[in-house]
């Protein structure tokens, strides 16, 4: 049996329906996403970055009620959305690498070579900026949000989304929370830089789920959204120097390839560099996480 509680008007409390707050979530992510793609339409700032963020926050908030949701509605959304994600993915990476290497750039480094390094960043960032307006202008975005709305106002649940939300949420935030703590306690400072990138996902998806729980469970889930905050905020420097790294390691193999061994040398210490810093992020996370 599928059912539809998108009409319910009551309040929202611990005794509401669970799947009131799916709708809820749901139409409160739908208006983000259309804020952003407005934001792109008049060429805001930070605009693109904050459509990727807005299709991540859905995403999140369809896997966390994937047990509730009837149908495939829910993961056909969300490979839309992914690809949406994707789209704006190559623009603000370059912006972050490029952010990184004037952060890491010293006296000592010839500054032509920055420069140069710079520039080729930005052109790259320009470009990837154009492809991704386009995308989220076009129209598959446009058919994109008419679908989220439409199933904001009504989705198609399982007879548990009539169970209360008290009852039903702390499975949900607990089973995120215990998916989380079993890979982070994996981690050691030589952990390979693939699972602390798995881990920080895993701390944004509980920060998700905590931050849309909130609603209903109050303190506790603001209390767990905030650890989560900062575990991802750690992870994500971490992966920002991760990602840094691999891309100026790529520019040091293409210099070398077109014989200009100076330009690489350049992007080789910038690397070190930014792979260095790795190592205090780490030892700043675990100390925070194993913290009593």
């Amino acid at each position: 049996m599928v059912e539809s509680l998108g009409g319910w008007s009551g309040a929202l409390s611990a005794e509401a329906p669970v799947g009131v707050l799916v709708g809820n979530a749901l139409t409160k992510g739908t208006s983000r996403l259309q804020g952003a793609v407005l934001m792109v339409e008049k060429g805001e700032d930070d605009a693109i970055h904050q459509v990727r963020v807005s299709c991540r926050r859905l995403r999140s908030d369809l896997k966390l009620f994937r047990k509730l949701l009837a149908g495939d509605w829910a993961q056909e959304l969300r490979t839309d959305l992914a690809a949406l994600a994707n789209a704006c993915g190559e623009a603000r990476d370059l912006e972050v690498i490029a952010a990184l290497v004037r952060e890491t750039a010293s006296s000592e480094d010839d500054q032509e070579h920055v420069e140069t390094i710079l520039t080729t960043l930005t052109v790259g960032l320009d470009r990837a900026a154009a492809r991704s307006a386009e995308v989220v202008n076009g129209e598959s975005t446009a058919a994109l949000l008419q679908t989220l709305e439409a199933v904001a106002a009504s989705p198609l649940l399982k007879p548990k989304a009539k169970q209360p939300c008290g009852e039903v949420l702390p499975q949900l935030l607990d089973a995120a929370n215990h998916t989380f703590t079993q890979q982070a306690d994996k981690l050691k400072p030589w952990t390979v830089d693939d699972d602390w990138h798995e881990v920080r996902l895993l701390a944004k998806r509980v920060r998700y789920a905590a931050d849309t729980s909130a609603a209903v469970l109050g303190d506790e889930a603001k209390e767990t959204a905030s650890h989560a905050a900062k575990y991802q905020e750690l992870l994500g420097q971490h992966q920002d120097h991760c990602a840094a790294a691999d891309a100026l390691t790529a520019m040091a193999r293409e210099a070398a390839a077109q014989d200009d061994p100076e330009l690489s040398f350049t992007l080789g210490r910038l690397t070190e560099r930014l792979r260095a810093a790795r190592k205090p992020l780490r030892e700043e996370f675990l100390t925070l996480y194993h913290r009593p």
